[in-house]
């Protein structure tokens, strides 16, 4: 394996371990704000402000440890490729955002919302642990073992907040 593919297979691997944080992120603050949540706008605000809030922060402790394994400063093009390596932290907060703004328009109820935008996250869990142990050509049942343990982490997710919650 050349320099250039371990780069890339260490790309990969981020990025689908950045889905998987954003992933929970979005599903826990979701669940969290389900609790109290009266207005769309609101909780359109406190989920992008949470996955903001993360995206920022990763990118920045990847630059910094980026930096210090490279002894210098990036160029140009070295932080484009980390930025776009931090985007699936983000990718998460679509389908939530399409459901929130349908809330907020009186297309569905917030409620409905917020229940199907879970539902769509801890599918998404279970969806990127299956294709991962697919990309590695993991038989059927691994594929699929490991898609469960990604549905399971996102309904402890639900289930610790609702716990702490009451």
């Amino acid at each position: 394996m050349s320099g250039n593919e371990t780069i890339r297979e260490r790309r990969r691997e981020e990025r689908g371990s950045h889905a998987v944080s954003g992933l929970v992120l979005v599903t826990a603050t979701l669940v969290a704000d389900r609790l109290y949540a009266t207005d769309a706008l609101m909780s359109l605000l406190m989920l992008w402000g949470s996955v903001l809030v993360l995206v920022v922060a990763h990118t920045y402790s990847a630059l910094i440890a980026e930096v210090g394994r490279r002894g210098r400063w990036l160029t140009h093009v070295e932080r484009h490729v980390l930025i776009r390596d931090n985007t699936p932290l983000a990718a998460a907060v679509v389908l939530p955002t399409i459901l929130l703004l349908a809330a907020g328009l009186g297309w569905i109820s917030l409620t409905a919302a917020m229940d199907l935008s879970v539902l769509l996250s801890l599918a998404s869990l279970f969806a990127l642990g299956a294709h991962q142990a697919r990309t590695v050509g993991a038989p059927l049942s691994h594929q699929l073992a490991v898609g469960l343990v990604g549905g399971a982490l996102g309904i402890i997710v639900v289930a610790a907040e609702v716990v702490l919650a009451h």
